[in-house]
């Protein structure tokens, strides 16, 4: 067992109230890699195999439609654990997961997960806990979508990156980040041309700045005044 994923484990969110005893036995069964921008680190075939913890980096879950169009499920930060999520049957089976940077991701089989959790009642709750917060971002996701319009749907990514991603500095919020327009509107469900032509209107206006890797927002109080949600 490496003493780094032993590290890691014991600072990462979801095990810091854990014990020596069932960290250890988490090192002892977990594997660390790094994967390059843009590399697959699971594929639906695949998933069923590992759960993962993210130490470093951005990734992104994916689902694709009958077209081959994309559809962004969610961003991951690092300290989020994702796969093959215990207490969400099914709720990943046409999953793709895929490196947004550089990132460095802590595995271990899912089925030695499970055991673990199954011994250890003090893992379970965490990680009913974890899932349970994952739920209900992705119910507020759907809300989002079936609900409210581009530009709303676009107003709140830009609030959620703050809140995941973003440094405060002074008055103006920077937010890290890599996603293409094309990658923005498979994560909001609208075109891309849409997503330009939004982003250039709050920049005229202002509220936010942007280029390739960073995202600012200028106005935070003007950028949220700027959402009107409109039933679609």
């Amino acid at each position: 067992m490496s003493d780094n994923i032993l590290w890691y484990l014991e600072k990462f969110n979801l095990f810091e109230k854990l014990d020596m005893n069932c960290l250890s036995e988490l090192g002892k069964k977990s594997s660390m890699v790094k994967y390059k921008k843009s590399a697959a680190i699971f594929i639906p075939e695949e998933l069923h195999k590992n759960i993962f913890f993210l130490k470093k980096g951005k990734v992104k879950i994916s689902t694709f439609n009958k077209e081959g169009e994309e559809l962004i499920k969610t961003i991951l930060k690092s300290g989020e654990m994702f796969g093959k999520l215990p207490y969400s049957p099914g709720s990943e089976a046409d999953d793709f997961a895929y490196a947004l940077e550089e990132s460095t991701v802590c595995y271990m089989p899912a089925d030695d997960f499970e055991n673990l959790i199954q011994s250890d009642a003090g893992l379970s709750a965490e990680v009913m806990k974890f899932v349970g917060l994952r739920l209900q971002k992705l119910e507020r996701r759907v809300e989002r979508l079936s609900f409210k319009d581009s530009k709303s749907r676009l107003i709140e990514m830009i609030l959620d990156f703050k809140e995941d991603f973003g440094k405060r500095v002074g008055d103006e919020y920077f937010i890290d980040q890599n996603l293409s327009h094309k990658e923005i509107a498979a994560l909001i469900a609208t075109s891309r041309q849409t997503v330009t032509k939004l982003l250039n209107e709050l920049r005229e206006k202002d509220l936010i700045d942007f280029n390739r890797k960073k995202l600012i927002i200028r106005n935070y109080k003007g950028l949220k005044a700027e959402l009107v949600y409109e039933v679609i």
